[in-house]
């Protein structure tokens, strides 16, 4: 096992950790909008949309080609 997986594996726990200390309810505003949840969803939620934010420009990045680097690897 390579230590970015267990990097990954160490911080995926101590996030769980994080989460099951922090179950209760909170109320959650934006706006004019207002709604209870619990903080350990809300937490979860900000974690994914904060992985996907990282992640779709990575994504996107590798699949962008220009034109220059057709005619330098030609």
């Amino acid at each position: 096992m390579s230590f970015k997986n267990i990097f990954r594996i160490v911080v995926m726990l101590l996030f769980a950790a994080f989460v099951v200390q922090n179950a209760e309810v909170v109320e959650i505003r934006f706006l004019v909008w207002s709604t209870y949840a619990s903080r350990a969803l809300v937490l979860i939620c900000v974690f994914v949309l904060g992985l996907l934010a990282g992640w779709l420009p990575a994504l996107f990045k590798g699949k962008r080609e220009c034109p220059e680097d057709k005619e330098i690897n030609s």
